[in-house]
């Protein structure tokens, strides 16, 4: 009997972390380190694919060899993704004599898709019309893809899919591979709008889309704003509205304390800042970017530079380009003792903004390494931090969604995109908490929490809000109990390791150390390993809890009668002895197997049953 259970939890836990790899888009690939993959060493330009799913999402993970831009020609590509829906090669579309039954192929470099019917009539709707989602939406050698079921009527069963480019003899897999997709379902922990504990300033950055006279939208701008609460905000695309104007809207929509009035800077063009704190001194020269010198000192002791940008859009990747090296030359300049701006040593730097990222990688690279592009005009490559390291991305996760982008146009030809970043020195400040908000996301119990309506973020601009809570590195707790990266202040398990910080029922208390059902498992263990239910002490009914059976007797908590006699596992072990007539299982007599009877149990260790 225990080897028997022994194998099936191996096989669980298996199945649970491959073929049901739960992915956040979010171009950080580590949660496909278990998810089914297929190699290929030969000529053909994508040498790995993997592939996961969840009862919403079908998601795909692509490496080239050569560097990409998944989604247009900036570095000419010709990658295709052929789905066949039920893996019947007499239904759909023998596409290209590729030996699948196609219902779906994906063109990335044209943003396009074909649809095929049953009877192999095929259809071309827009790619925003299937919910096709893409990361990184800038060249890369990794990607990761998200298809939307409901959108496509992908439903339970097997699916068979092939990758190709080019060639279609160099697919891969070859000949096409089968996946298995279920209603496996996980739910995300929602991050709350308010500020994370020990936050010390809310920054954020929001491109406005020229809207701000626009009194249609002044109700969701309000909305937002009240519900955010940010410190500092960064704008773009406010075009030629005036500081004091601005101004006005911000102390009538996110009034300050005592009467005081928004401090609102603007450059030459469509960027302002807006502080709750003095801005001592901004530097308007810099292309398309304005950094501020923001008196932060009554905080933390140090001035903050902070710079909004607003970089050069859709094909402009030379501008772009030039655009980092000119600003990364201001901060090489700043940080390096007597230059224009003596910036104090240990003073945090945030830099943020709409940066269209899209086409070539390399500016965003620049931006967070110093690697400057044109060393002849814009001087030499530095590391741009306070310790000689890099300045780190912060990841801003949709609230409510598994995905970091920031810029949507369902009714346009480019799926949705991360292009709006948050950079911050992490030498000198901790990211406590960061989000991006699509309030048509938020179910309706979060949206009156947070007084927001629908379709307030969609309303306000195509662009959404990117949220960062931060502190001063010592100004919060640095310790780490449990030594999984997530510091004691903000981790919901400071003293068992639990990276993905899960919180399967959204009560504050992470899977890891929470025991939901006090059978003796912890949540974590039911959902991803043992498979049991985490609100249920007794899974299978046989009158024993799913701790108990794991932990003390070795039966299946899944099966009522493990060995199939007849009886249930609690009535085979009364039989065996193992529960002597003295000693039952039942030893508070309540009717039940229970972790109250196990510490009964314990408490009389020794003791000798007749």
């Amino acid at each position: 009997m225990k080897f028997f259970l022994n194998t099936v939890l191996f096989c669980l836990y298996v199945s649970s972390f491959s073929a049901q790899t739960t992915i956040t888009l979010d171009n950080h690939f580590e949660d496909w380190e278990m998810a089914p993959s297929w190699s290929d060493d030969g000529v053909g330009n994508i040498n790995k694919t993997a592939i996961t799913h969840d009862v919403d999402w079908v998601y795909f993970y692509i490496r080239t060899t050569n560097e990409v831009a998944l989604d247009e020609n900036t570095l000419p590509n010709s990658i295709r993704l052929v789905i066949d829906f039920d893996n019947d090669i007499a239904t759909g579309s023998n596409y290209l004599n590729l030996g699948l039954g196609a219902e779906m192929v994906v063109n990335f470099p044209s943003r396009s898709v074909t649809m095929f019917s049953s009877s192999g009539t095929s259809s071309g709707p827009g790619i925003n019309s299937v919910g096709v989602h893409v990361a990184p939406v800038y060249s890369a050698f990794e990607f990761e893809i998200a298809i939307d079921r409901s959108l496509v009527n992908l439903n339970d069963g097997a699916l068979k899919f092939l990758w190709y480019e080019g060639d279609t003899s160099s697919s891969i897999p070859q000949g096409g591979e089968v996946h298995v997709l279920t209603d496996f379902s996980y739910s995300i922990a929602p991050t709350p709008l308010e500020r994370a504990e020990n936050t010390e300033i809310r920054v954020a950055f929001w491109n406005v889309k020229r809207e701000l006279d626009n009194t249609s939208v002044y109700d969701s701008y309000n909305r937002i704003l009240d519900a955010t609460n940010p410190d500092i905000i960064g704008f773009s695309e406010v075009e030629d509205y005036t500081p004091s104007f601005v101004a006005d809207l911000l102390d009538m929509w996110l009034p300050l304390e005592n009467g005081a009035s928004w401090f609102v800077e603007k450059d030459d063009w469509d960027l302002m800042i807006a502080s709750r704190f003095p801005i001592t001194s901004i530097f308007p020269t810099i292309n398309r970017q304005m950094p501020a010198l923001i008196n932060t000192e009554s905080v933390w002791g140090v001035p903050t530079l902070f710079t909004c940008s607003h970089l050069k859009c859709c094909d402009g990747d030379a501008q772009r380009q030039e655009q980092a090296d000119d600003y990364m030359s201001f901060l090489r300049d700043a940080i390096e003792p007597g230059g224009v701006l003596d910036l104090p040593e240990g003073s945090p730097i945030i830099y943020g903004g709409d940066l269209n990222m899209v086409g070539l990688s390399g500016p965003i690279n620049t931006l967070e390494t110093g690697d400057i592009y044109n060393n002849n005009l814009h001087g030499d490559d530095f590391f741009p931090d306070w310790d000689s390291s890099d300045l780190t991305q912060i990841v801003a996760r949709l609230t409510d969604r598994a995905m970091d982008y920031t810029w949507r146009n369902d009714s346009g030809s480019y799926m949705p995109g991360k292009l709006d970043y948050i950079i911050v020195s992490d030498a000198v400040i901790e990211v406590l908490r960061s989000y991006a908000l699509q309030t048509s996301d938020l179910p309706p119990d979060r949206l009156a929490q947070y007084n927001l309506e629908l379709y307030d973020a969609e309303d306000a601009s195509d662009h959404f809000m990117v949220v960062a809570d931060l502190a001063i590195v010592g100004g919060i707790s640095q310790t780490d109990t449990d030594g999984d990266g997530v510091f004691d202040a903000i981790d919901n398990c400071p003293d068992l390791s639990n990276v993905d910080q899960s919180d399967f029922n959204f009560d504050g208390l992470g899977d890891a150390c929470s025991d939901s059902d006090l059978d003796g498992l912890s949540d974590e263990i039911e959902i991803l390993i043992s498979i049991t239910d985490p609100l249920i002490q007794d899974t299978d009914g046989d009158g024993l809890t799913d701790g108990i059976e794991l932990s003390l007797f070795i039966t299946d908590p899944l099966n009522s009668d493990t060995n199939e006699n007849g009886l249930s596992d609690a009535e085979d072990l009364l039989d065996s002895g193992e529960i002597g007539a003295t000693c039952s299982g039942d030893t508070n007599n309540d009717g039940s197997i229970t972790i109250g009877d196990l510490l009964l149990v314990l408490s009389a260790f020794g003791d000798v049953c007749s």
